[in-house]
Parts: C-alpha cells; structure tokens; sequence
C-alpha cells in the first residue's frame, strides 16, 4: 500500500492543423481511469475536472493556444501521409512541455494495434526524498530502464527559475513607487505654483490653511481614484502581453493576477499621494496673501 504503479506510452509526435506543425508528446495510459491518481486534468479558468473519453483527446492549454484550437476541434497526429484525425474533447491546464493524452482504446481504433508501453508512473507514498533517491537508483539497476525523472525535481527547477526573476520584479516595483512619487509630486508643485495668486486670495477672503489645503487635496484625491481604476484596467492587459511575450515554447506562465496584488498597488499609490499631500501642506502653508493684491503682469 506505500506505492502505486501504472504502465503509460509516452513518445513524441507531430500535430498539425491548417498547415501549422508542432511537436507533443502523446500519453496512452494503460488504464484512462486509474491515470487521474497520478495526474488532473483541469481547466485553468473554471476548475472544470475532465476525464479521458474514448471519442477524442485532452490536449494541453498551451499548445493549444499555439494551435488555436479549442474543445471540439479536429487536429492531426502523425506526420509523412500518415496523420490520425482526432477530436479535441477538452483542453486542461499545463505549464511545462505539450501533451496530447489518449484512451488505450481510442489508440486501438486509429492505429489499428495496442499501445506499447514504455514508462511507468510510480507514486511512492509517504515517502522522504532519500526514500524517493533509493527507489530511483534500485530502479536504474535494471536493464529496460533508461531513465527515472522526479516530479518534484521538476517542480524545483520551475521554482528556482521563477525565484531567478524575483530580483527584476523587486526593481521593477521599487522603481514603479520612485516615478509615482516623483511625478505626483511634481503635478501637485506645479499645480501649486500657477495658482498661488489664487490660493493666495482664498487666504485673503479668509480660509484657513487647513481649508485652503482641503481645496487642493479634493482634486488630488479624486485624481488617485481615477489613476488607480484606470491603472488596474491597463496593468492586467501590460501585465498579460508581457507574461505571452517572455514565454519560451515549452513553458507556459500563469495568466491570473491575484487580487491581493491588485489591493498593494492601490494602497501604495494611496499611501504615495497621501505623503505628497502632507509635504505640499507646508508648501501651501507659506503662500503669502500678499501676492494675492500683485497685478498679473
């Protein structure tokens, strides 16, 4: 009971549509049902679970986004005059390598002969990483294994590439916050400079500092709200261009932005126009209401 084993066939093959050629790897496991203990086929956008049918394939998201296919399109496996028209039943979410996954059955009907297995997938339960270590290099030991790959080196692999970029994206917000500061700052400056014969006047009429503050801080705030509702709708689209854009052919990066991303840059850009509100208070403060009685020229 520590271990599940399940033979699947897992080689690589052409598929094609409309002239457009790629390379997947088809997957025919030796039992459709007992695959979904070694892997989940979901959509990435609503959690759907799909199970392998005997009518068609499950191909993986992003070859199908490079194919532009979508479930109930016809694609071809094979290549050289001997293509196997097939039905996309569904397209599940994946991020390293393209697969096409297949019922042993549905390979019986297209090529006429059963599969031949040649990999087994192993889940060692409850198992510590020698433990997983031992089993690889007992299993290396004999003659028809060429190779034992780990999930979890896999997983490791993706993660300190993804931890390679953190550095970039740190500079990348430090920066962000630096030219938020510095051109609120300059808006509000300049915004105070040409009106100061007007606010100037206010303060003769008889507004208070506070009031006068208030007056300028108004547009302010209602400009923060407008720039953060405004930045939200055009940082998704730069953020999903530059996510499709920096991806390689093998690998697919995750498209959702979490909300909790979405609340910090608001915050920081609230937090950001408050501390220029603060200093330009000083600045409004110093306003002498005798420049409110000099002549324009």
């Amino acid at each position: 009971d520590r271990y599940i084993e399940m033979e699947m066939t897992r080689e690589p093959v052409s598929v094609s549509i409309d002239g457009s050629t790629e390379d997947v790897y088809l997957c025919v496991p030796e039992d459709k049902d007992a695959i979904e203990d070694f892997m989940n086929f979901r959509s990435r956008t609503t959690g759907e679970v799909y199970h392998i049918q005997d009518e068609g394939v499950i191909l993986t998201e992003k070859m199908a986004n490079t194919l532009d296919v979508s479930s109930g399109d016809t694609i071809y496996l094979g290549a050289d005059g001997s293509e196997k028209e097939v039905t996309v039943t569904a397209v599940c979410e994946n991020y390293m390598e393209h697969y096409v996954y297949m019922s042993p059955e549905l390979y019986q009907e297209l090529y006429g002969k059963a599969p031949e297995y040649n990999s087994i997938l192993f889940d060692l339960k409850d198992a510590s990483t020698r433990e997983l270590s031992q089993t690889g290099e007992e299993l290396l030991k004999y003659d028809g294994v060429l190779n034992v790959t780990y999930t979890n080196s896999i997983e490791d692999q993706l993660n300190t590439m993804l931890q390679s970029l953190n550095l970039v994206i740190v500079v990348l917000i430090v920066s962000a916050g630096l030219l938020a500061f510095v051109v609120l700052y300059n808006l509000n400056n300049i915004n105070i400079t040409e009106r100061r014969r007007e606010l100037a006047t206010l303060k003769v009429l008889g507004f208070y500092d506070m009031e006068v503050s208030s007056y300028v801080y108004r547009e302010n705030i209602m400009l923060t709200i407008f720039s953060i509702a405004v930045g939200i709708v055009l940082g998704a689209l730069l953020h999903r261009f530059v996510i499709t854009t920096v991806e390689v052919d093998a690998v697919m990066f995750g498209r959702v932005v979490n909300w909790q991303s979405y609340l910090y840059s608001a915050l920081f850009t609230t937090a950001f126009s408050l501390f220029v509100n603060w200093v330009m208070y000083y600045k409004l403060k110093k306003i002498d209401m005798v420049e409110s009685l000099k002549s324009v020229e």
